[in-house]
């Protein structure tokens, strides 16, 4: 059973609304259009020319009718920042100066441990920036940095630093912060052994690596001298003595596989751009978006996770990736591009072709913003794969031939789209010189070497932050069952006859109950307000919604057209019906023609031809 909802938490809620208009709220990030009574703006959440986004200044919501996500102005600012409720939440009460009190007895400890980690973790990183611009090694360090092609604003930007060569002074900083020394353990920023501690971090440059909101959670840490020796009694790991980069552990608000570096920097390029460039290594990041590619983001050492692509998936639906030869190769790059895809990414390779350039970070210390051009060259990832193949293989040799299906075969069947699936089997055969149906026999059978992660993620807690404190979107549904929806609700005791002679299984099944529910009611609407109130919960903003678009597209019509519109939307649900059914019917037809079945055939042709007076009809209505 899932927590109730504290009262404490709905008057923050409250409070909050009662202090903020949702057009100051959205103003802040989107240029709005003076419409009537309410305002428009260009979707910050897919493509569009024509403004679709509108918000009610009455109703206090927004929706989109191009991607149909809507809701109050927790939900677009968990949207447009990329964040959960309790996030919006403090974002939205700072800005209406409202003073947050904890909701949820018993987290009170955690909370606080919490924050701790991450005051430690923003306080060690400004030891780090300190110790990079004023310290002897350090502006050795910053000397290596600009020669590798770095600006000082980009190093500001991404706040590096470095790490001293002693083995206490960052915890003998903190602990003068009153910080314990467990606490410091805890941050992944010292090491226990026995009965000692010492600094994780040693002459190193330090990038640190921040959440989605910007709150620093850990440290990658490059090797820039020698080790000094350590002081009596204290020995290191070899790893951590003389790898090139260490990075933070696990700890209770860092885990590798659920955040990508760069991401806090990069989010708004990402919807601004609908793309993100996925490139290796925390310096090609820093180095793309001082290229002019500020969409880069990098999974932080490891392939990338279903939770990093859920992360992802809050933005674009194209993933660009950038990495050298033999990463590209390799088969953890293969099985997180195997994942994007079976998740409808459309997922891109950026070749790198300059043989002087292993990576974006030598590219644009070479060229600079021509970095920028070879980003928008990006190639589907299966043209990709399918070129370096043929280049190296001999198409009429069986051997090869098997093994260009089984480097093949794993991606194309990870793929949502079955138009895409059936591009690449013909492409595959024309190539091969072999019959689709022998491709298609193969990929089916094909070993699956990208077997990705199974889910062993825990699922989140039901807690009062996250059930019912706001009203996210509801999913999309279609556009003519929207339509009729929006305009019943303009008037819904005119329409009481109308939505009962609507086939309801050709409507979204959720729409075509709602529908139903509105016309058996005994009462006339006179009041949307009312109407709205008295509905299911999980039906009221979808109704929102619908009052909104009315509000929008037939606010000025009269009865008579109201009808004659829901007329032609609703014969427009019959055409998509019978043309659906024709399509399907002309493959059963093909299919009794090549098995010369003549009696099977006569049938589904005198359908067709019943389909296509049907149609006539229909579209003469």
């Amino acid at each position: 059973m899932g927590w109730r909802v504290p009262d404490i938490m709905t008057d923050h809620v409250e409070q909050i609304k009662s202090r903020l208009d949702i057009v100051e709220v959205i103003s802040g990030y989107l240029k709005l259009q003076k419409t009537g009574a309410n305002y428009k703006a260009r979707c910050p959440f897919h493509n569009e020319k024509t403004p679709s986004f509108h918000i009610s200044t009455e109703r206090q919501i927004w929706h989109c009718f191009g991607c149909s996500k809507g809701g109050d102005m927790f939900s677009f600012v968990q949207e447009i920042e990329g964040v959960d409720f309790p996030e919006s939440l403090k974002i939205l009460a700072h800005k209406a100066g409202v003073a947050l009190e904890e909701f949820h007895p018993g987290t009170q400890e955690r909370r606080d441990a919490k924050s701790k980690l991450y005051d430690i973790c923003e306080l060690a990183s400004r030891f780090f920036e300190k110790q990079l611009l004023q310290s002897p090694t350090g502006q050795q360090a910053l000397v290596y940095l600009r020669e590798r092609g770095l600006a000082d604003e980009t190093i500001k930007q991404f706040r590096l630093g470095f790490a001293p060569d002693d083995w206490h002074a960052l915890g003998e900083f903190l602990t003068g912060r009153g910080y314990a020394t467990q606490e410091i353990i805890n941050a992944g920023l010292a090491v226990a052994k026995e009965e000692r501690h010492y600094d994780r971090f040693r002459s190193r440059i330090t990038f640190p690596i921040a959440d989605v909101n910007g709150r620093v959670v850990g440290f990658s840490g490059r090797v820039f001298s020698a080790k000094g020796a350590a002081p009596s009694g204290e020995q290191a790991s070899e790893e951590e003595m003389g790898a090139k980069y260490i990075n933070t552990p696990q700890t209770a608000i860092y885990d590798k596989g659920r955040i990508l570096y760069g991401l806090d920097k990069a989010k708004m390029a990402v919807k601004q751009t609908n793309r993100c460039v996925l490139v290796e290594g925390n310096m090609d990041v820093v180095m793309s978006h001082q290229g002019g590619v500020a969409h880069a983001v990098a999974a932080s050492g490891t392939a990338l996770t279903p939770w990093q692509l859920r992360l992802l998936g809050r933005y674009p639906t194209t993933l660009d990736c950038c990495f050298d030869a033999d990463q590209a190769g390799a088969q953890a790059t293969r099985r997180g591009i195997g994942l994007a895809l079976s998740q409808n990414f459309q997922v891109n390779m950026v070749p790198m072709s300059d043989k002087e350039c292993k990576d974006p970070a030598d590219y644009v210390q070479r060229y600079g913003m021509k970095w920028q051009e070879v980003a928008s060259q990006a190639m589907p990832v299966i043209d990709f794969y399918f070129t370096r193949a043929r280049s190296t293989m001999n198409p009429a040799a069986v051997a090869d031939k098997k093994l260009l299906i089984a480097t093949l075969a794993p991606l194309i069947n990870r793929l949502v789209s079955r138009v895409e699936r059936s591009h690449w089997v013909s492409q595959l055969a024309a190539f091969l010189r072999v019959k689709e149906e022998a491709v298609q026999a193969d990929l089916a059978v094909a070993k699956d070497d990208l077997q990705v992660y199974e889910e062993r993620e825990e699922p989140e807690a039901v807690t009062a932050a996250t059930e019912g404190a706001t009203v996210l979107a509801p999913a999309p549904t279609d556009i003519f069952s929207e339509a009729l929806l929006s305009i019943v609700m303009k008037n819904p005791t005119l329409f009481r006859n109308e939505v009962a002679s609507v086939d309801a299984t050709l409507l979204d099944p959720t729409v075509a109950a709602m529908l139903k529910r509105l016309a058996m009611r005994e009462e006339p609407v006179t009041n949307i307000d009312a109407l709205i109130r008295d509905s299911a919960p999980e039906d009221r903003m979808r109704l929102e919604f619908a009052n909104l678009r009315a509000q929008e597209e037939f606010g000025d019509m009269n009865d008579m057209e109201l009808r004659t519109e829901f007329h032609k939307v609703a014969n427009r649900v019959k055409q998509r019906s019978l043309l659906a059914r024709l399509t399907e019917l002309e493959f059963d037809i093909k299919q009794a023609e090549a098995a010369n079945d003549k009696a099977r055939m006569a049938g589904l042709v005198s359908q067709f031809v019943k389909l296509t007076e049907a149609l006539a009809t229909v579209h003469n209505a």
